[in-house]
């Protein structure tokens, strides 16, 4: 059924109104994540004088803590997305921000300005649309769906995993 001229125009103003306010919150969450990471950086600094002999890691709130703390170089072979998996499977729901976090901690390299970022895109790109291994709860938080689970399972059987998971560097990052 074809659409009426008014009712096309209705819709039409709605998707203009969507489309505005989608850009708006874009900003301003762009404004909040650049904020963030100065933040990260003065923190970091500030924590590196205050105690120079202790390794420092990017905190975005002094209550997040690794559910296991991760040994230092855990995720340094395997890709974001194994390395989200895994930290899932053996924690509870945590937030983008908490993942990047104990992400870089456990030794993922990145060269990215703002990693957090990247992990939002294979959480909402790669690992809930396309794969549906992740699912977003209201307070934010991601954790693993059963297909999720599986694929985790699966993963720590192959020898990629394995041999990224002892620190061998037979593989490249993938």
């Amino acid at each position: 059924m074809p659409l009426t001229p008014e009712l096309r125009a209705s819709y039409e103003a709605v998707l203009h109104d969507q489309e505005s306010e989608y850009s708006d919150v874009q900003q301003q969450i762009s404004a909040g994540q650049a904020r963030l990471k100065d933040l990260n950086s003065s923190i970091s600094i500030l924590r590196k004088r205050l105690n120079p002999d202790a390794t420092t890691t990017i905190s975005s709130s002094s209550s997040v803590t690794p559910s296991r703390p991760p040994s230092n170089r855990k995720y340094a072979s395997t890709s974001v997305r194994w390395a989200i998996l895994d930290l899932l499977a053996e924690s509870d729901s945590k937030t983008t921000a908490e993942i990047a976090e104990i992400l870089i901690a456990a030794g993922v390299q990145t060269r990215a300005a703002n990693f957090a970022n990247n992990v939002s895109a294979v959480l909402s790109t790669t690992m809930k649309e396309q794969h549906n291994e992740v699912q977003q709860l209201p307070d934010g938080k991601w954790q693993l769906t059963e297909k999720g689970r599986s694929a985790i399972e699966h993963i720590r059987t192959t020898p990629r995993f394995q041999s990224a998971m002892r620190g061998s560097r037979t593989y490249a990052r993938f």
